[in-house]
């Protein structure tokens, strides 16, 4: 994870709580716990690093649904 220090420690906290819920491949969720860091950090890089990759959790879980679909049409 690509942190910048000096940020409000709630930032770190739910960085590393949407980080491992993103590995455990809960995306829908980790989307939400990262748009809660993005909330609590003071630093513009950090800002910029959750709100990515909470846009990318939102798109890795759509892909997902797309992928369930398809998988179900093809025999």
């Amino acid at each position: 994870m690509s942190f910048k220090k000096n940020d409000n420690p709630l930032y770190f906290r739910a960085a590393r709580e949407a980080a491992q819920i993103e590995r455990e491949g809960d995306y829908r969720r980790a989307a939400k716990v990262w748009t809660k860091a993005n909330r609590s950090a003071r630093n513009p890089l950090n800002q910029m690093w959750s709100e990515n990759r909470s846009d990318f959790c939102i798109m890795q879980n759509i892909r997902e649904k797309r992928r369930a679909v398809t998988d179900g049409l093809h025999p």
